[in-house]
């Protein structure tokens, strides 16, 4: 499942191993690129989209 982290976060995550939270408030560390299709975590996107005029 996709999630809505700090893209600057996401890099760090993907090289130092550490843990991001997304939007949602799930915690995890990215190990690897999602699979395209993969659905996006509708908690994530409903509060991304509330942040956009």
């Amino acid at each position: 499942m996709f999630h809505y982290v700090d893209k600057d976060k996401m890099v760090e995550s993907a090289v130092m191993g550490s843990m991001v939270t997304a939007l949602c408030g799930e915690t995890f560390p990215v190990t690897k690129a999602p699979k395209p299709g993969s659905p996006v975590c509708p908690e994530c996107k409903e509060i991304y989209n509330s942040l956009r005029p």
